[in-house]
Order: structure tokens, then C-alpha cells, then sequence
């Protein structure tokens, strides 16, 4: 975010003075403009929150999910937030990097469950690791700390190939 624009955002559109030399359309523009800055300021900083609360609910969650594993092995530094793109107001996403090019992401969004009325806060967690061809990633649900065990073995049990080859694997690009 550039200086021009946090200098922009201090301003407010409605105590403008508007001047016999200037146009209403000029007056008009010079209003949108500010509350153009206000808009994409308030939206940064709301992104850098939810980027934060995202981090702290993927490790809160692995701490109490995952406490052998993952919950004992990460911390709040681990995991990098970033918001939710629908502004739904759910928490967002988290990444942690576990070394060798392997990631487990952590997702959270409010949902009904079953009969209840009320929303509750569902969580997925996936392991991301590059594909033994090379040339895309693989991805495994992971439900218990016997299942992130039994997906870390088959991620890393073949070695990555330095020639790009026919993949029997289900791979590409993670989105």
C-alpha cells in the first residue's frame, strides 16, 4: 500500500469544502477518490486480521486435534493466514510448511450440522507434497493423526524424479 493512498485515506469526503473554481463533477470525483482509500484501506487491514485469525485458529486447531503430531511440532509462526475470499466471515485458510516442499493446509467455515440451528465451525485439514513426476503436487485429506502419519509415508516414500515422466499419479497444480 503506497503513501499517496494512506495519505488519501485520511481525508473525509463529506467536510470538503467545495470551491467556486471547481466543477460539482470535479468535487464529486475528488469524493470518490477518498472514499476509494477508505474502502481499500479498511479492506487491507480487515484481510490482515482475518490472515491472523486464521493462523491462530489452524493452530489452535492442531493443538487440540493433533496434539501428537502436528499439534506438538507446530506453532503460531509456522502458519501463514490468508483470508477468506467469499467475506463470509469465517476465519480463511493456513498453511504450514513441514520442509521438502510438503504442506498441510487448514481450512474452517461455519456450517449447520445435523439438526442443529446454530453454525458450528468445521475444520479440513489437507497434506500438500510434491508428486514423485515432478511436475505437480498431490493432496491428502487427513482426519486423524493415524491418517496424517499413514499420508506423510505415502507422500515422501517415493523419491522426486529429476526427469519429467508419464505420472500414474492424479497430480497438477495446487489451487
Amino acid at each position: 500500500m503506497d503513501d499517496s493512498l494512506l495519505e488519501l485515506a485520511t481525508h473525509t469526503y463529506d467536510t470538503l469544502v467545495v470551491t467556486g473554481s471547481g466543477s460539482p463533477l470535479a468535487h464529486l470525483r475528488k469524493q470518490a477518490a477518498i472514499h476509494q482509500a477508505h474502502t481499500t484501506v479498511t479492506r487491507h487491514y480487515l484481510d490482515l486480521e482475518t490472515a491472523d485469525e486464521a493462523a491462530y485458529v489452524a493452530t489452535d486447531y492442531a493443538i487440540h486435534e493433533y496434539p501428537a503430531t502436528i499439534g506438538a511440532l507446530l506453532s503460531d509462526e509456522n502458519w501463514k493466514g490468508y483470508p477468506d475470499p467469499s467475506f463470509a466471515g469465517a476465519p480463511g485458510s493456513a498453511v504450514a510448511h513441514l520442509g521438502e516442499g510438503v504442506f498441510v493446509h487448514h481450512t474452517s467455515i461455519f456450517a449447520a450440522e445435523n439438526d442443529n440451528p446454530n453454525l458450528v465451525l468445521q475444520h479440513t485439514l489437507t497434506l500438500i507434497a510434491p508428486c514423485s513426476c515432478g511436475t505437480g503436487y498431490r493432496t491428502w485429506p487427513v482426519t486423524s493423526e493415524d491418517n496424517l502419519l499413514d499420508a506423510v509415508a505415502e507422500a515422501t516414500a517415493e523419491p522426486l524424479s529429476l526427469y519429467k515422466h508419464h505420472c500414474p499419479h492424479l497430480c497438477g497444480p495446487v489451487r
